[in-house]
């Protein structure tokens, strides 16, 4: 089974900044995300083209229990028992057939980061299409991978990317599209206030195996911007990588790091709307063990409205899988 093509992991590096009360995390901010929203609009009708606004009720699952690479997936679909979103899939039989029992399932596509736009907009546009090739399912959107500034091109495809995407979403209105971020810049921003994006998924993976990873105060930092932008209801943090087995330098996850940090964000950002988690293939014979947290610290913080005390208690939901 195919779930996405291979990633960059060698710009993540460790990212500190300090804590804030948090009473001030917990504000809200609809004038400043209006604002944000006018300041794109003008912006988009300058530029001619004019995206539409978010619509009234999300188009995401709410809560929100996404996961990106569920690599057990074909082996033991029964750990992922609160998963109701899987990212980023680039095989339309599994789409279809998680789909079919009742998960939203989104196809990947390329974030800014990609080589073959050969300097066209359309490119970005085309790569939003909810099929892939021929093949008769319809997806419910995308998986945008992903946003992260830096590099000599960048400005320059962010900018084609970001007229591609408005593009997008007028040609398939409908869709769901969420859009992987490290740094969520002022264009970033800008997609994601006026609906172009419909929920960032911000990364904050605290151990990616070889390379390190961010500390909590580096999730925090990543926060900030979509916080000052009243944007805190259109994004969730992605945890990981779920997996038990440690690297060339001796660090691994642990369930009591996974814990710490689910709830820290969740009491520190009470607006978010979910969480999503990032599998890894490690072999580890413990990694099915902290899968079965993630899912249980999924449905403890983000519990289904219909049944909050059952899933809280660890019962299933309507989106167990067997």
């Amino acid at each position: 089974m195919r779930l996405m093509p291979g990633r960059e992991e060698a710009s993540m590096i460790e990212i500190t900044a300090p804590g804030r009360p948090e009473a001030v995390r917990r504000r809200r901010c609809s004038l400043r995300r209006a604002l944000v929203a006018m300041g794109i609009a003008v912006g988009a009708v300058l530029g001619g083209t004019l995206a539409a606004a978010p619509p009234e009720s999300p188009r995401f699952p709410v809560p929100v229990r996404a996961w990106f690479q569920p690599q057990l997936l074909d082996t033991r679909p029964e750990l992922y028992r609160g998963m109701n979103l899987i990212t980023s899939l680039v095989d339309a039989d599994v789409a279809e057939h998680w789909s079919e029992s009742g998960v939203v399932t989104l196809k990947w596509a390329f974030g800014p980061q990609s080589e073959y736009s050969q300097g066209k907009s359309d490119y970005y546009r085309d790569q939003c299409a909810p099929f892939i090739g021929e093949e008769p399912f319809r997806f419910a959107g995308v998986g945008i991978d992903e946003w992260n500034p830096g590099g000599a091109r960048f400005a320059e495809e962010s900018r084609l990317a970001a007229e591609g995407y408005r593009a997008a979403r007028d040609k398939w209105p409908d869709n769901l599209v969420v859009a992987w971020v490290t740094q969520p810049d002022e264009t970033f921003l800008g997609l994601l206030a006026d609906g172009t994006f419909d929920l960032a998924i911000i990364e904050g993976y605290t151990f990616i195996p070889d390379v390190g990873g961010l500390t909590l105060d580096g999730i925090r930092a990543r926060i900030a911007a979509v916080e000052r932008a009243g944007l805190l209801d259109r994004a969730i943090v992605c945890f990981g990588y779920v997996a038990a087995g440690a690297d060339k330098e001796g660090r691994r996850m642990t369930e009591d790091d996974l814990a710490r940090l689910v709830r820290a964000i969740h009491a520190e950002y009470p607006q978010m709307p979910g969480v999503a988690f990032y599998g890894h293939a490690d072999g580890d014979p413990a990694t099915p063990d902290l899968i079965a947290t993630a899912e249980r610290l999924g449905l403890e913080c983000h519990p289904s409205r219909a049944k909050p005390a059952e899933e809280a208690a660890g019962e299933p939901d309507e989106t167990t899988h067997r």
